[in-house]
């Protein structure tokens, strides 16, 4: 390594001095624009779209803020029922429970469906029930209400999807 930098320095060292200036010259030359584009430009070219991103995140809460009353009105409107969280039995039996029906069997199919079997439950509860699920975005798929021997009682079997 020390041979390689002296004979670099012995063919500094024969060049006329003007041609040493001109080298020198070209050489700071050389490491400014290297400086310039490869270090500045593109740190400010990052900071500029950090920038416009910081800008457009900001735009997004703001808009986001401004829809929260309409949000909190349609949320006041559903009842406040909250109808993304739990699984799907989860959320089909808290309705059952809210409405007292007692969910005898159920089938899972998939993710999406589920199979439910209700038996001895009163009309006046099943029927609110099944307005909360429609409510909550169920689609209820098959439906069979059957009257029982007692009146105002009924068994139904049901196949609901989300």
């Amino acid at each position: 390594m020390k041979q390689t930098i002296e004979q670099w320095r012995q063919k500094w060292l024969a060049l006329p001095p003007g041609d040493q200036r001109a080298l020198g010259i070209l050489g700071l030359f050389l490491g400014l624009m290297i400086i310039v584009f490869g270090l500045f430009k593109p740190a400010q070219s990052f900071f500029e779209g950090a920038r416009t991103d910081a800008e457009s995140a900001q735009e997004l809460v703001q808009w986001i803020e401004r829809q929260r009353p309409q949000l909190e009105r349609v949320q006041r409107a559903s009842g406040g029922q909250s109808q993304g969280k739990g699984t799907l039995l989860q959320r089909v039996t808290a309705a059952a429970n809210n409405h007292q029906v007692t969910i005898k069997r159920f089938e899972p199919e998939g993710d999406r469906r589920i199979r439910l079997w209700v038996d001895e439950a009163r009309y006046q509860d099943l029927q609110p029930w099944l307005n909360t699920l429609l409510q909550q975005r169920f689609t209820i798929r098959s439906v069979s209400v059957d009257a029982l021997a007692e009146e105002g009682m009924v068994s139904a079997r049901l196949t609901l999807e989300r």
